[in-house]
């Protein structure tokens, strides 16, 4: 299971949990997992002459049978090269004809157009894969016993419904030399997961040792959106909406947490507010874990689904942050994209969240949608502004916005696919354009996706098979991760393209109605005359209902039978969650503790707030009732002592820890040591009292091993050493 981006992204991805928990969960197959290493690592990695490795197994990528990347975003496409090219496999489908090379198959978001990175694959997964990667290990495995030939594996991928093989797809280059389908490949079809309740969700997933950007429990509580944006690449692509069973999601919850040790969780779909339960699981996951201090928090909420009283569920623990996705500046562009919010609607939302305690309130906008005025673009700073005024309205005296604002990208199989993209240019000069306007409110706080990444990611997400290789070229002259403002390198594809007499400008041009398009043979399910009637409602500024409300609007995913809406209404059986029961409420602290550990090893590379997060999450899986402190933020009643320097092994560490009640010292010794990895041990546990419950800092030993030195020559290094001077 590769994720083509560094560990703190890929760790964050819950596809990719998911995927790892269904072939693990077998027992014939072992899925183990690799991440794009920074640069770096990928230098010394070539230095020593490594191979990447699976993180599990520390066996090399070359030597698994198959090979599963995750195609997330179109910035991770030179990732994908590097993570190949490390681990000693050839990068092309076709070079890997005549050894038995891994198979390399792909899936994900970009799965929705694949050809500008089609020539690495084996196959790519078109739609949702936990049945299908089980199907797809199958077929490489039954393949491989036989000792067939790459063409019959093909052959046997393309069976497989949703696996789309590029081996049988030649492009035809036509309407200004862009790429469509040559109308003799057979079309690939989206596979669909009729329901989640009968699919594998993890309840022990991995828990990192390190911050991530998502370090919390994850549950998907539904997938697929109908709200119709018209903007929206997800919203298309993974119809139709499919719920969770609230009890389900209770059930997993429960699990995980005591699996796992998180102490928050975030209930995640591309609408989680639209979840027909919303406020009836969520009273329900806060009404079990509000005394165990597990805190909630949803992902970007639309506004129409906001309530006084889901917002008074959420901060019940500690506020997690609060975003609302407005889009557009004003009223009437949000009706051309179908958003189906008021400014009205908006500045009630943020009033209410001021007043139920938060203090900043971040809200989602792009530039460059179809028939966006400079009037919309200066609406986006005001509103801003009125948001902020309405902390005023509630009563508060300091409060902040965060506008967020980034470059919108048409993507195929939208409403918008046919529309094309502002220049970098333009993006600038309208960025600019709204920082002017909020430049003297320190009140407002402007953040904006860089307008080059933008830039590269619309040339790559409408782009053809010709475009593999400009990717190749700049790749080779030093590209790398993409997505990270302080890598990308532009000038590189600008430059590649030139070469190859490519004009990527043209990929963000205007495509017209009927045209071949490089992603023509892909079919999500939805109609293309559903999106060009979607794309007529918008210039009239029509609105488009949500189907799961109301009459269905026809856009061909569902045959009703295996595809269809999936949804739990609150008289439902399924669809009343109930609470479960509370365990001993961590309070004040009535017995504290010294623990003495060692750490050897790989551990010895954590950070002090990452040794931290250790214990905490040890704690929990082990049920030892851990006192916590006070407040908006309730932590744990530890006390370190100054950490140690970073890469320090030690043979003799301490911490105090307050427990609510009384735990014998040989159960909790035993019951924490259970819970650490591999190279913690604890060493005994105390009773701490008095001065004795704070962990002062005692008098170290260190310890330094050099086989090149007698004892005369070490003692007189250290004593120069203790005198100011070099050790060596």
């Amino acid at each position: 299971m590769v994720f083509p981006d560094l560990y703190e992204i890929g760790m964050s991805h819950l596809g990719l949990h998911i995927l790892y928990g269904v072939v693990n969960s077998t027992d014939w197959a072992m899925a183990d997992r690799a991440y794009c290493p920074d640069l770096d690592m990928e230098q010394l990695l070539r230095k020593r002459g490594v191979p990447l490795w699976g993180l599990e197994s520390r066996k090399p990528l070359k030597d698994f049978d198959l090979i599963a990347v995750t195609l997330p975003y179109e910035l991770c496409y030179a990732n994908i090269l590097t993570i190949l090219e490390l681990s000693g496999i050839p990068l092309e489908a076709r070079e890997r004809v005549r050894r038995p090379w891994p198979v390399v198959v792909g899936g994900g978001s970009c799965a929705a157009n694949p050809e500008p990175v089609a020539p690495l694959f084996d196959g790519i997964l078109v739609g949702d894969g936990e049945d299908a990667v089980l199907e797809i290990a199958r077929t490489v495995d039954s393949w491989k016993g036989a000792g067939g030939t790459r063409e019959e594996l093909w052959k046997a991928l393309g069976e497989i419904e949703g696996v789309y093989v590029p081996a049988f797809h030649e492009p035809v280059y036509r309407h200004g030399g862009r790429g469509g389908g040559d109308g003799a490949a057979t079309p690939v079809r989206r596979r669909v997961l009729g329901t989640l309740e009968a699919s594998s969700f993890p309840t022990s997933p991995l828990v990192p040792l390190v911050g991530i950007v998502h370090d919390r429990l994850g549950v998907e509580i539904a997938r697929g959106c109908t709200r119709g944006c018209r903007f929206c690449q997800a919203g298309m692509f993974y119809r139709p909406v499919r719920e969770r069973p609230p009890t389900q999601v209770m059930d997993i919850l429960g699990r995980a947490l005591r699996a796992t040790g998180w102490d928050e969780v975030s209930l995640l779909s591309l609408s989680t507010g639209d979840y027909c339960n919303i406020l009836p699981l969520v009273s329900a996951v806060m009404d079990t874990y509000t005394r165990e201090h597990v805190a909630l928090s949803l992902p970007s909420l639309r506004v129409g689904t906001l309530s006084p009283e889901l917002m008074a569920q959420i901060q019940r623990v500690k506020k997690t942050g609060f975003t609302l996705a407005p889009e557009a500046g004003t009223d009437r562009l949000r009706e051309v994209i179908n958003k189906g919010i008021t400014q009205g609607e908006l500045l009630e939302a943020a009033r209410e969240a001021y007043r139920h305690g938060w203090s900043n309130i971040k809200l989602y906008f792009m530039i460059g949608l179809p028939s966006e005025t400079r009037e919309d673009v200066e609406a986006i700073a005001r509103l801003g502004e009125m948001v902020l005024a309405q902390g005023k309205v509630a009563g508060r005296r300091k409060n902040r916005v965060t506008l967020s604002v980034g470059t919108f990208v048409p993507k195929p199989h939208t409403p918008f696919q046919w529309e094309a993209q502002i220049s970098m240019d333009e993006s600038r000069r309208r960025l600019q354009y709204i920082r002017s306007m909020v430049r003297k409110n320190r009140s407002i706080q402007l953040r904006w996706h860089d307008p080059r990444q933008s830039y590269l990611e619309g040339v790559f997400s409408r782009g053809d098979r010709r475009l593999f290789e400009v990717l190749l070229l700049a790749w080779k002259r030093g590209a790398r991760l993409d997505a990270w403002g302080d890598h990308l390198r532009l000038d590189l594809y600008q430059k590649a393209a030139s070469e190859l007499g490519i004009g990527l400008d043209g990929y963000l041009e205007g495509i017209p109605e009927g045209s071949a398009m490089p992603w023509s043979h892909i079919q999500t399910g939805v109609d293309e005359a559903y999106l060009a009637r979607e794309r007529e409602r918008a210039r009239r500024r029509d609105y488009t209902p949500d189907c799961r409300s109301g009459r269905c609007q026809g856009c061909g995913v569902c045959d009703f039978k295996d595809t269809r809406p999936v949804t739990f209404a609150p008289g439902d059986p399924q669809g009343t969650p109930g609470a479960g029961k509370y365990k001993a409420g961590p309070g004040d602290a009535s017995c504290t503790y010294r623990i003495f550990y060692i750490k050897l090893g790989e551990v010895r590379f954590l950070g002090h707030l990452d040794l931290l997060n250790l214990f905490h999450r040890a704690f929990r899986r082990a049920g030892l009732p851990l006192a916590y402190s006070r407040g908006f933020t309730p932590r744990p009643r530890f006390s370190f002592p100054p950490p140690l320097p970073l890469g320090t092994e030690s043979i003799h560490e301490c911490f105090t820890a307050g427990l609510v009640e009384p735990v014998g010292t040989t159960a909790l010794a035993s019951a924490l040591g259970k819970e650490l990895p591999r190279g913690m041990e604890v060493l005994r546990v105390e009773i701490a009292r008095g001065k004795e419950e704070l962990a002062v800092p005692s008098p170290l030993a260190y310890l330094a091993t050099d086989p090149r030195l007698d004892r005369r020559e070490a003692e007189k290094r250290l004593q120069r050493f203790q005198q100011g001077g070099p050790l060596y």
